[in-house]
């Protein structure tokens, strides 16, 4: 019986404490009935729980499709600890509003009352403070509106915001956190300093210049690497790479623009020395066939025409080498018109040839680009440009619009804005800031390391007055700001980056209508955006837009182009002026040394010679000529002889610097150029500066010589001196020597620069790494670096300035190819000077420049574009050079009554029509106009068939080949832009965020944080101005 007492009431113990543990359990399921949880990522978009999981790299499958709610319940899951402990947090701190409202009353009395005792302190010690507290009271003031604004909505004065209420009283009040930790004024300074670190400033080095890809950064290897060919073939082309570096390049990561360069260089470079092989015999014939003509002591002329005489002199030229008796020849002289045949159908070979090579050329580019196209991603690859919306557009609408037109999802929106007004004030006030963070971390140097030292009060003080002052320059340009800039912008244009590369291939397709249906009242109303009738394109490179320039129409920058344009022939005016006094000059000089020399004077003796030159001394040159240098300096007569030649010479070769130095100065003008005349995109900027700079450079350096004997030009600038008009033995004396002169400085002199820039770079980086510490670190002995940001600046090189390098390389290929005939040796100068910029920017793009930006292949196929016209300026040079009847006589075709006839040698010139007839330049005529017929057909037959095909595509409603060209560029392995994003496997900028623009990051003084949250340029107002810390050094943390 007691065992079974016991074992009855133990069962009703068990039995009340499961009713117990089962009432509980009601009540506290009733509990949360009454009180759901809600988990703290119920506010967050899906977008931006995608992103967090991406961020902490945990991997969803078909993340795209997952609900909301979903990813609600993965982040609970995922970081649940941490929201638990935050949300425990909350509640235990959790206050009513009323209380909320007393405590921000009492701790904005409590800080004013210390601000004012900090100002009256300052004011004591210094006067430069006297103006800070009403700053730092109206800041206050401006925050307690804030606070009093969110109060009024929480307490339903604004019916219309009430629904959101709580999350943007929660949102304020963690930007009221922040001010509140940045508010101590004070407090940035008492930070301690920190010094910079050597070891980031190499890393940030390997990082700016061009690299291998990876974490490594591995440098490029200058003599080893390769940058490829065009032609892609094994036979012709292993014969024509003259450096046998294969057939890709390893600089692909850098876009079409820069691998096409290096390859034009090739190009060149063979071509030219094709082109010297070819006009090698005319070399010889010139040097060799009679000396005749002029004395070629001294002069590299030699090898021109004029070393072959004038005709009333020289009739014949000896073929050197030619023996009679050896070679069994009747005669080993040639006549000079059949030469000048012979010289004409050696000069068509060439051009033949040229024009061959040019369009391989053009065929090998277009393939360098599509080929770069389907291997390297970008993020143009998925984005398209609207260039006119409605003013009130949206990301949001946009969007959706193009998710509803193509059926593709849309990664991301960005919209431009007519605000360059805004962009340049903040690029000056990120100057400041960048000052002011200056300033910042040299009071933090004086406070850590110089504390108790002589002279550190003085310092500290002044310090602070200049921070005082950068502060509210800072202030006040944000003031500025808010007074000019309106406070609603305008849309002006769009970026639409799509998810796939389908969906911006669906989207051209959608948009690239027929003129039928574009022009007419055909166009789609599915396709327009708020009833306007939108223009898409193909999206630049985000690192090559300029986004302060996009507000200018297209007739504004046609203004400032014309504008450039007359300052540009001012600036060739000029150069002229200064090459016309130094050609006056040298003429000037040598007037004495051109009087004629007595009948009989050199068959006298040496002492009535010297005898006859005392008595008149401007024979001096009779006596003096004939001695050597030395020999005339012991002769006192002789000393003005030398005296003028020196002279004379000097100014030849003064002349020549005239010229470089006019060509240094219209890279600068263009430069400046540029930026006035608000280009949209670098691409197009540098295209044409390239074109313009070139064309200055062409008529300063190899026009100007053809311009000294012309009458109406010497009126013009009211200079006149005597000079050879036309391409006669004297000009090849005179103006043929400046030019190559010219040539041969120009082989090295644009290298100059940039050898001297890179050996002091690397000479002033050796001082520094001498002096490094043992823990390798920069020693305060030899300098000081206050910012880590100097010292990356000190690492870092300059631009890869590609539209000057084109530039210079055309200048030397339209010179050397146009005098080719008459100066052979030119097509030399132009291989060797190709040949040595190759290697010299090869060795400079991996050892000194910056990575550049991802530039396009639209400046190489502007230079093979005019490449075309140098065929043109080639042939007629020829046949102006090679009709000059003073060397040439030549024979007429036949015998025209109304032609000029020379029955003998010295009667008058023929006129322009009469010289056409000659034998001798038939060939090159007809080179000329096969040529010209032959584009000018090519052009009219392509626009013809572009006609028919758009004609035949509107009446079959298909799609245009500019479109389906798109399609055959896709990448090979396709990737979605969030996960190519994410893998940072986009070559170049992977965003078309202003913000995020590395170069806008420096300019405006942002940190990659602050740029990753926003993406408009308005919000950088009034951010950032206490804290002094800036991007670099927030990067330097970060890392």
């Amino acid at each position: 019986m007691s065992l079974r007492s016991s074992s009855s009431k133990a069962l009703g113990r068990n039995m009340d404490l499961s009713l117990d543990a089962l009432r509980q359990n009601a009540r506290d399921v009733v509990s949360q009935v009454r009180t759901p949880h809600i988990s703290p990522y119920e506010e967050w978009t899906s977008d931006e729980l995608r992103e967090l999981l991406v961020m902490y790299r945990i991997s969803i499958r078909d993340s795209a499709n997952a609900t909301h709610e979903m990813l609600v319940r993965i982040c609970d899951e995922v970081f649940g600890e941490i929201t638990e402990s935050e949300r425990e947090a909350i509640e235990s701190r959790r206050l009513s509003i009323k209380d909320i409202v007393v405590m921000e009353r009492a701790a904005k009395i409590i800080q004013k009352a210390y601000l004012k005792r900090r100002a009256r302190q300052r004011r004591r010690s210094s006067s430069c403070y006297d103006y800070h507290e009403e700053y730092m009271d109206y800041d206050f003031l401006e925050l307690g509106r804030e606070i009093e604004k969110d109060v009024s909505s929480l307490n339903g004065k604004s019916p219309s915001v009430a629904p959101q209420t709580p999350a943007k009283y929660r949102h304020h009040s963690v930007l009221r956190k922040i001010n509140e930790e940045g508010e101590d004024y004070d407090e940035e300074i008492e930070v301690e300093w920190r010094k910079p670190s050597w070891k980031f400033a190499k890393r940030h080095e390997r990082m700016v210049r061009p690299h291998r890809a990876g974490k490594q950064m591995t440098p490029y290897n200058w003599k080893t690497d390769t940058l490829g060919r065009h032609c892609f073939a094994s036979g012709c082309g292993e014969q024509l790479d003259l450096w046998n570096e294969g057939r890709t390049s390893e600089f692909s990561q850098f876009g079409s623009g820069i691998t096409n360069y290096f390859k034009f260089l090739k190009w060149c470079c063979w071509v030219m020395s094709i082109l010297a092989v070819v006009h090698f015999p005319i070399l010889i014939i010139n040097a060799y066939g009679t000396n005749n003509g002029m004395d070629m002591s001294y002069t590299a002329t030699m090898t021109t025409f004029g070393n072959l005489g004038s005709a009333n002199l020289v009739n014949s030229v000896t073929i050197p080498g030619c023996d009679e008796n050896e070679f069994q020849f009747e005669h080993c002289q040639i006549d000079k018109n059949e030469l000048a045949l012979v010289y004409a159908w050696i000069d068509v070979i060439g051009t033949i040839f040229f024009i061959i090579a040019w369009i391989w050329l053009m065929k090998f580019e277009s393939k360098e680009s599509q080929v770069l196209n389907r291997n390297v991603v970008t993020a143009s690859d998925y984005t398209i440009r609207l260039r006119s919306i409605p003013d009130d557009t949206t990301e949001k609408e946009l969007a959706i619009h193009f998710a509803e037109v193509t059926g593709q999802a849309i990664a991301a929106v960005h919209l431009a804005f007519n605000n360059s007004k805004e962009i340049r004030m903040y690029i000056k006030r990120g100057m400041i800031m960048q000052q002011r963070y200056k300033c910042v971390q040299r009071i933090r140097y004086e406070k850590t390391v110089n504390d108790g030292k002589p002279g550190q009060k003085k310092r500290l003080r002044k310090l602070m007055c200049e921070r005082e002052d950068l502060t509210m320059a800072v202030r006040a340009k944000d003031d500025q700001r808010s007074k000019v800039i309106p406070r609603n912008q305008r849309a002006i244009e769009a970026f639409v980056t799509f998810e796939t590369e389908t969906g911006f291939i669906e989207a051209m397709m959608k948009y690239h209508l027929n003129w039928f249906r574009t022009c007419c009242c055909c166009y789609p109303e599915r396709l327009k955006f708020k009833g306007m009738r939108l223009s898409v394109e193909r999206a630049p490179e985000p690192s090559t837009i300029m986004w302060e320039n996009l507000e200018y129409s297209r007739s504004s920058r046609t203004f400032r182009k014309c504008l450039t344009t007359g300052v540009a022939l001012m600036a060739i005016l000029f150069s002229v002026i200064l090459t016309f006094l130094a050609r006056d000059f040298k003429s000037k000089v040598l007037l004495n040394a051109s009087k004629p020399c007595p009948d009989g004077f050199f068959d006298q003796s040496l002492d009535y010679q010297l005898e006859l030159i005392s008595n008149d001394i401007d024979l001096s040159h009779c006596y003096c000529s004939a001695l050597s240098v030395t020999d005339q300096w012991n002769i006192h007569h002789c000393h003005d002889n030398i005296n003028a030649k020196a002279k004379a010479t000097a100014m030849g070769y003064s002349a020549g610097f005239i010229v470089v130095f006019m060509n240094a100065f219209f890279t600068w003008l263009m430069d400046k150029a540029g930026v006035f005349e608000k280009h949209q995109s670098l691409d197009k900027m540098e295209t044409s500066n390239m074109v313009r700079v070139f064309l200055l450079k062409f008529v300063n350096t190899g026009c100007l010589v053809l311009l000294y004997g012309q009458q109406w030009l010497q009126r013009l600038v009211r200079i006149h001196f005597e000079d050879a008009s036309e391409f006669n033995v004297d000009w090849y004396a005179t103006g043929g020597t400046s030019l190559m002169i010219v040539m041969l400085l120009n082989i090295v002199s644009p290298h100059v620069g940039a050898f001297v820039g890179y050996f002091r770079h690397r000479a002033k980086i050796r001082r520094l790494e001498k002096n490094l510490t043992a823990d390798q670190e920069t020693n305060d002995s030899h300098r000081i670096w206050y910012t880590q940001e100097e010292l990356n600046d000190f690492y870092r090189g300059p631009p890869f300035k590609l539209n000057y390098r084109y530039s210079q390389v055309l200048v030397t290929i339209y010179i050397c190819w146009m005098y080719a005939v008459s100066m052979p040796i030119m097509p030399l100068f132009g291989a060797v000077s190709c040949y040595i910029s190759y290697w010299v920017d090869k060795f400079l793009f991996c050892n000194f420049y910056r990575t550049p930006p991802m530039y396009s292949d639209e400046m190489g196929k502007t230079s093979t574009k005019l490449l075309g016209y140098l065929v043109v300026v080639h042939l007629g040079m020829s046949m102006w050079m090679m009709g000059c009847e003073e060397i040439f006589v030549g024979e007429p075709i036949l015998d025209d009554p109304y032609s000029d006839k020379l029955n003998h040698v010295g009667s008058a010139q023929s006129t322009f029509l009469g010289k056409l007839r000659k034998k001798h330049l038939v060939p090159l005529e007809g080179a000329l106009l096969i040529f010209v017929a032959g584009i000018l057909l090519s052009k009219i037959s392509s626009t013809f068939i572009r006609r028919v095909c758009g004609f035949l595509r509107c009446m079959t409603c298909s799609k245009s080949s500019e479109v389906k060209n798109l399609t055959a560029s896709m990448n090979t392995v396709q990737v979605d832009y969030s996960s190519a994003r994410d893998r940072e496997i986009i070559k170049g900028l992977a965003t078309y965020n202003i913000l995020q623009n590395p170069k806008y990051q420096e300019a405006f003084a942002i940190t990659p944080e602050f740029a990753a949250n926003h993406n408009r340029v308005s919000s950088i107002r009034g951010y950032n101005t206490k804290e002094g810390e800036l991007c670099i050094s927030q990067t330097v943390k970060s890392m």
